[in-house]
């Protein structure tokens, strides 16, 4: 079994120790009182020697391996194909080849060395760009240096960041469902929406055209900030390999898109946190608590598409956010006199009344006074907009303490870990609240 990268570490580390351990032998002999011992000597240097040989072809093996990662780091990112090939002094102006897909297991990896870097440096952007160009990550070290270092940490570069943000969309229930992601560099986004249209009219002939103007309103997204913990061993830091970066990057993700998918979804506005869906929606699209017979359910589920379509809103990303448990409720429910299941299409190809179905743990299932009650959403997601600076900002620390999933406060120093801070900023908005429809299901979860 050919040996990874790690292995070929611990051989070039052990190959380095008996060089140390040998050369310190030559110099005993060699400092000794007395007549030299020339057999003595003679059996440490070749021990020397040997140990260095082994060195210098465990070095040129991990060089190799390390090598081989850059380039999938690379592959990650999706060079351009179609950029023209130098041969003899002029450019290859031959068709090119068709584009490669990127393969998506290594999606992010760059920003996760990055981060890992800058975590065994201690947030030290000069250091950590050192470390992964001794890795032989070059292009990933020349991006570091040219990044932003202020007092909230550094910024990982945008071309990095978006493929983690990019990353977030599946995992994100209105991001799955199309919800667009606009770039807000300057911190505010500021976009119109119509609030009534202009009107035409038939007129008899020599009759003046009466006038009509479309008025428009601004919704306003300014930036709310997200906020994650997560922890990483010291011993997996002390490695810039692309398992490491795997692993750091998963747990980013999985902390940000959770609260990402609630904020979306739920989120109050208030303290600094984005106005989810669910806050969106008018009141003349709220269809309010529903009882769980099927003929109320149906009639509730096409009163919601009727109410978003006859808006005018195009339906060009039109689906429905829900709890899993919910999903399952609407699939099992059947027609009383027959029997025939009510939604047969949601077992056959995930669909709803012709729309997709998503669905997100983050919506509950425990409203209302007897604790039932189910939200369910519909929407043009075409309409939502998500504000996204596009960028992370990360910040580390080995002293600080922080407070695990189940309360307990752990110190990063005594389990020998390095605290990771990463920071994104977005916020949502619709372009048109009517896009929008909300109703609360009385038992309709299983």
């Amino acid at each position: 079994m050919p040996k990874d990268i790690n292995d070929l570490r611990r051989d070039r580390k052990a190959a380095a120790d008996r060089m140390q351990e040998t050369a310190d032998q030559i110099t005993a002999i060699e400092g000794a009182e007395g007549d030299l011992d020339e057999g003595a000597l003679a059996q440490a240097t070749g021990a020397f020697e040997a140990a260095q040989g082994d060195f210098a072809k465990a070095d040129a093996a991990v060089k190799r391996a390390e090598h081989v990662e850059a380039a999938n780091a690379a592959a990650a990112s999706g060079g351009d194909d179609s950029q023209p090939v130098a041969t003899g002094g002029h450019a290859d102006t031959s068709p090119q080849s068709p584009a490669r897909p990127r393969n998506t297991a290594l999606l992010g990896v760059g920003a996760a060395l990055m981060v890992g870097a800058l975590a065994a440096t201690r947030g030290d952007a000069t250091r950590a760009a050192d470390r992964l160009d001794a890795a032989g990550h070059s292009e990933l070290s020349a991006s570091l240096r040219r990044s932003d270092d202020a007092a909230g940490g550094i910024t990982i570069p945008q071309a990095q960041s978006s493929e983690l943000i990019e990353m977030l969309k599946p995992r994100v229930a209105v991001m799955r469902a199309g919800a667009r992601v606009i770039p807000m560099p300057a911190g505010e986004l500021r976009h119109a929406r119509q609030n009534s249209s202009a009107n035409a009219s038939y007129t008899a002939e020599l009759q003046d055209i009466p006038t009509s103007e479309q008025t428009f309103g601004n919704r306003d997204m300014t930036f709310k900030k997200l906020t994650a913990m997560v922890p990483v061993s010291n011993s997996l830091l002390r490695h810039s390999s692309i398992a490491m970066a795997q692993l750091v990057r998963d747990d980013m993700i999985d902390v940000m898109a959770l609260r990402r998918d609630l904020a979306f979804t739920r989120g109050d506005g208030l303290n600094n946190t984005p106005t989810g869906i669910v806050n969106w929606v008018p009141a003349a699209h709220n269809f309010g608590a529903r009882a769980k017979d099927p003929a109320t359910v149906e009639a509730t589920l096409r009163g919601m598409v009727s109410r978003v379509d006859s808006a005018n809103v195009g339906m060009v990303n039109s689906g429905w956010v829900m709890h899993p448990s919910a999903k399952h409720f609407l699939a099992s429910l059947r027609e009383p006199s027959s029997g025939v299941k009510l939604f047969p299409s949601i077992e056959i190809n995930d669909t709803l009344l012709g729309y997709p179905i998503y669905t997100t743990s983050q919506l509950p299932t425990n409203l209302g006074d007897a604790g039932d009650e189910a939200e369910i959403i519909f929407g043009d997601f075409n309409q939502v907009m998500i504000g996204d600076t596009m960028d992370i900002t990360i910040a580390t620390s080995t002293e600080a303490s922080y407070v695990a999933s189940n309360g307990t406060v752990r110190h990063a120093f005594q389990r020998d870990e390095t605290l990771m801070r990463a920071i994104s900023e977005h916020d949502l908005a619709p372009r048109h609240d009517e896009a929008l429809a909300l109703a609360r299901g009385q038992g309709w979860s299983l």
